[in-house]
């Protein structure tokens, strides 16, 4: 082999060494059989016969590697190393062994066989659409369901809004419960579970007698399940889409827009029919859906080869064939050590944090924006109707910033965190311009702004969640996400209230949201520096793999 690789620096060639695991003290090992094709040179060690117990003898069936590298080294350009595993072609006989040089196909292939299906597999994007449009059903829902407790219960606006407000808060807080429970038995059962408890908690929310009892089921075990599912999508697009992430995002989360337009008008339609407690029945019934549409899902190949890695108590894992023992010799961690080995990395990463404040800030914005822009618009004037017109008008300018706005860092034509910069920037431009509108247009043409931008935060959060954190450490970071963030959203009532009620006026909340996504901003623009300091053009050692010793 030192032979050889003087020979291959020294031509440049490309060589082609199958590494069949025997050693060279035996005698086998001197029978190598090298043979040249065009400019490709390879060798072969014959594998030995294994005695079984009856006294036979047998050839293991063959499972050699072929390790390719191309070597450029008088070239000033990225050198490529490529190790992939190929079949050997072979066949026992009497008078030998033979075998067949890899076509250039077959290399290809394997050069991307751990990634194949990354950024083609469009239909888990579409699947994760439909089941995001009936995941986001009950906030956007929520006016009626408020109203519709408080007429069936008979209680007042305060009692009636626990329900409404624990889901509210669960649904932010679900990758608390989701994050360790993927760790434990990975993605998609979890995600099975989470519509189950979403669809149970619904039905059961139809049989309840009190307001109580209403708050644990629609509140706490609806809320909790879709929380769980909300996490666990974003998990699952983020495995499948590396490139075109932020397209997969947007698509997924044009569902919470769509289903702005199509589930307020069937549950009135239910209610109308068959009273709120039916309406409630078969709403339930509708998210049973997500049960069958979960089922769906299956974690991709390279994702699970990822996770039994980092269950192995080594690191820099080799692909082994089938005969090979030394896979058994490997020392497992238990998924419970693997939970805190991941917390511990989570905890810390600098850009968890950062990623921490960024979601508070996008939270604060979205919920209150959403929940004040009819009652700010009254207050500048414009009448009920064409204020509740502001709602359907910016779920189309959401729309565009959810799918639209994300493609420009798939397309390579904005780096993720400046377009993070630029997105918080002009939301907090459209935020404080707001206190000095005074007409339908002006309110109109701001509003559409701060939804056009809100929309692509949303999108980008998940992308950045992904890029920073990685797919091993994701739905952890979730839960850490949720551990920060979900006290500290409980107090978006008291902040809109202290605005309105104390002071008399939202212009000052507006100034004090816009405010916080300028800091945002200003913080994305020192991590987009940061980034492109780091960022160092790929200089492979292409003789190290020649050089370092095997293990």
């Amino acid at each position: 082999l030192p032979a050889l690789t003087d020979e291959v620096r020294a031509r440049g060639k490309v060589v082609l060494t199958r590494s069949s695991g025997i050693p060279s003290s035996h005698p086998r090992s001197a029978h190598i059989a090298p043979a040249t094709v065009a400019e490709t040179t390879y060798t072969k060690h014959r594998r030995p016969f294994q005695r079984m117990e009856d006294g036979k003898t047998r050839r293991p069936a063959s499972s050699e590697v072929f390790t390719i590298s191309k070597f450029k080294p008088k070239s000033q350009s990225r050198a490529a190393s490529i190790q992939s595993c190929l079949s050997v072609s072979g066949r026992a006989s009497l008078g030998g062994y033979g075998y067949r040089a890899p076509k250039e196909s077959e290399i290809r292939a394997a050069e991307k066989s751990d990634t194949a299906g990354i950024d083609k597999c469009w239909w888990v994007a579409v699947l994760a659409f439909v089941m995001s449009t009936m995941e986001s059903s009950s906030s956007r829902c929520s006016g009626f369901l408020m109203v519709g407790i408080m007429e069936q219960m008979n209680v007042e606006r305060g009692l009636a809004s626990w329900p409404v407000s624990l889901l509210g808060s669960l649904m932010d807080c679900g990758g608390l419960l989701a994050g360790p429970l993927s760790e434990l038995f990975t993605t998609v059962p979890v995600l099975i579970g989470g519509s189950v408890l979403a669809a149970i908690g619904i039905i059961a929310s139809a049989f309840v007698p009190d307001v109580t009892w209403l708050t644990v089921t629609l509140g706490a075990v609806h809320g909790l399940g879709l929380g769980i599912v909300t996490t666990m999508l974003q998990v699952l697009i983020s495995m499948y889409f590396e490139r075109y992430r932020g397209a997969a995002n947007g698509i997924m989360f044009s569902g919470s827009t769509v289903s702005a337009f199509i589930f307020p008008h069937l549950l009135l339609f239910f209610g109308n029919t068959y009273g709120f407690r039916g309406s409630l029945l078969l709403f339930g019934a509708v998210l049973m859906n997500l049960v069958a549409l979960s089922l769906a899902f299956r974690e991709p190949p390279w994702v699970r080869q990822e996770r039994i890695k980092s269950r192995m108590g080594v690191e820099g894992v080799q692909r082994l064939s089938l005969s090979t023992p030394q896979a058994d010799n490997r020392t497992n961690v238990s998924a419970v050590q693997a939970v805190l080995r991941s917390f511990g990395a989570v905890l810390k990463c600098a850009m968890m944090y950062v990623l921490v404040i960024t979601w508070l800030v996008f939270s604060y914005n979205y919920d209150i924006y959403l929940s004040t822009m009819v009652d700010f618009a009254m207050d500048k004037g414009v009448s009920l109707e064409d204020a509740v017109s502001f709602i359907t008008y910016t779920s189309i300018t959401d729309l565009v910033g959810r799918v639209a706005l994300p493609i420009l860092t798939d397309r390579g034509f904005l780096e993720r965190s400046t377009l993070m910069t630029l997105d918080y920037f002009l939301l907090s431009l459209c935020a404080v311009s707001l206190p000095f509108c005074d007409s339908y247009w002006t309110l109109l043409a701001a509003f559409l702004g701060v939804a056009l931008f809100l929309g692509c935060a949303i999108t980008m959060q998940s992308v950045l969640m992904a890029q920073y954190l990685g797919l091993e450490k994701l739905a952890v970071g979730y839960t850490v996400l949720g551990a920060f963030c979900g006290p500290a959203l409980l107090g978006k009532a008291s902040f809109v209230g202290f605005f309105r009620d104390a002071l008399g006026s939202y212009n000052e909340m507006f100034w004090v949201l816009g405010s916080s996504s300028f800091f945002v901003s200003i913080i994305w623009v020192l991590v987009s520096l940061v980034d492109k300091k780091r960022a160092r053009k790929w200089q492979p050692d292409i003789t190290d793999m020649f050089t370092r010793p095997k293990t």
